[in-house]
């Protein structure tokens, strides 16, 4: 190079001094973001959404009654098995009242009313079809 072309000393110097400076805080601010970056605690879990109990009523065949469980057929060929409970009703075709395990028996007409909650359901009450609706006995009946 020339003369003309060529910086004064301590213009160079100031030069090359500057560029280092802003690579060195370059270094350190990258440096900084990576360590916020990665240093964050991880976010916290999204507790699972509750699912809310919800009412159902449905009619159908018994096709298999447990201790604990009672599984019915509706008319569209949907199966559900619910969960019976010391509290669960059951109504019998005369009326009468006794637990669901003991007073039903596979084959019978049910209605059956309870609550659900995701894909668990629970029995509240189970009555033979000949117990209510139209063919069932008036609601005076041995009054």
């Amino acid at each position: 190079m020339s003369g003309r072309h060529r910086l004064p000393h301590s213009k160079s110097n100031l030069l090359i001094g500057s560029i280092a400076a802003s690579v060195g805080i370059s270094s350190v601010l990258a440096a900084a973001i990576t360590e916020l970056v990665t240093a964050q605690p991880p976010a916290p879990a999204t507790p699972p959404q509750a699912v809310a109990e919800q009412p159902l009523s449905e009619q159908g065949t018994l096709i298999a009654v447990t201790a604990d469980s009672l599984t019915t057929r509706a008319a569209d060929g949907s199966v559900r098995t619910y969960t019976i409970t010391p509290n669960t009703t059951a109504i019998t075709g005369d009326g009468g009242q006794a637990s669901a395990a003991s007073a039903l028996a596979v084959n019978d007409q049910v209605t059956v009313v309870g609550t659900s909650r995701g894909r668990a359901a629970v029995a509240t009450a189970v009555a033979e079809n000949t117990a209510v609706g139209p063919q069932g006995r008036p609601m005076d009946f041995g009054l």
